[in-house]
């Protein structure tokens, strides 16, 4: 039978279809993580039917999460990735679930949205324990602490076509754009009216590793600050499009986020409108109406090729997603 597109994603996988050559790899990566030889042989065995459902069902709730409407995808592409994740997990930790409590998500969403509710605004908030915490620790050396908040809108500008999209939806002056000098950083679009304050552009600055001296010039729309130094690396800090930088709608820098912790969190805040706010999620499936459907259509569409790239390098020589 001929693959479907979506199933082609995961073309990479076939040789570990069989159960001897998975328990072979899973044995291979116990070792070069410092197991014994003991070890690496006995959890492997253990390890290799529990990595193969979870990687066949996840695979199952992807590829059919490309065929169904987009009114139940964000949950079979959740799951779907949940189950991928979990199979993986098993590599960096060979007796995960050691407690009950790392079943949970480990992140929540406000349950009852506000009346002018939008996607882009909606935020997820890290809890203590759960397997978001867990693999992110695990398998990308990253320590979340409780009560972490991240907004919709920020994590998507993770990547470039995400960028790229919002700019062509709510236009250039959306974003605060910047020139970069050797003693000074001229920023424009600048209005006291958004949220882009002269106090939050300062402080996004800084985060950013620009260390600013003050404000030489300030005209309608436009401030020139004067910098110490310009950092090596300030270009690739930006926001690049064509020949334009632009300042991040952030202070909080997602660069540091894995891809996949990324999706994950995305693709759970999805798939809880599904489950609770239908009336609100109805109504932007069929209706269309509002900015929202146009970056939640092209993220799922696009997040359907790029998990599964994510989960290649495993396969690889290299075995490792870090």
């Amino acid at each position: 039978m001929k693959p479907t597109d979506s199933s082609a994603h995961f073309s990479y996988y076939a040789a570990f279809e069989s159960q001897n050559v998975l328990q072979r790899k899973l044995e291979k990566e116990y070792l070069v993580r410092g197991a014994s030889a003991r070890d690496a042989l006995r959890w492997s065995y253990r390890n290799t039917p529990v990595f193969h459902y979870e990687w066949l069902l996840g695979r199952t709730y992807w590829t059919e999460g490309a065929e169904v409407s987009l009114l139940t995808r964000p949950l079979l592409l959740f799951y779907g990735l949940t189950h991928l994740l979990k199979g993986l997990l098993l590599t960096e930790d060979p007796h995960y679930p050691a407690a009950a409590d790392m079943l949970t998500h480990g992140v929540t969403t406000r349950k009852k949205k506000k009346k002018q509710f939008t996607f882009l605004e909606d935020e997820v908030k890290i809890q203590k324990q759960g397997f978001f915490p867990h693999f992110s620790l695990y398998m990308f050396h990253m320590k979340h602490a409780a009560g972490e908040k991240w907004k919709i809108n920020h994590l998507f500008f993770k990547w470039d076509a995400m960028v790229h999209l919002y700019l062509d939806i709510f236009g250039e002056e959306a974003l605060p754009r910047v020139q970069l000098f050797s003693s000074s950083i001229t920023v424009e679009h600048v209005s006291s009216e958004k949220e882009q304050s002269l106090s939050l552009i300062r402080n996004q600055l800084e985060q950013l590793g620009i260390e600013v001296e003050g404000i030489k010039k300030r005209t309608a729309g436009t401030v020139l600050f004067s910098i110490k130094r310009l950092p090596d690396d300030a270009a690739s800090r930006l926001i690049r499009r064509g020949n334009s930088y632009y300042m991040p709608p952030s202070c909080f820098d997602v660069s540091n986020l894995a891809p996949l912790s990324i999706h994950y969190l995305l693709l759970y805040d999805l798939s809880m409108l599904c489950r609770y706010e239908g009336e609100w999620w109805g109504d932007l499936c069929t209706q269309r109406v509002g900015e929202d459907y146009s970056f939640i259509h092209y993220y799922l569409d696009w997040a359907l090729t790029d998990v599964p790239r994510q989960f290649k390098a495993f396969f690889s020589s290299g075995g490792s997603l870090r």
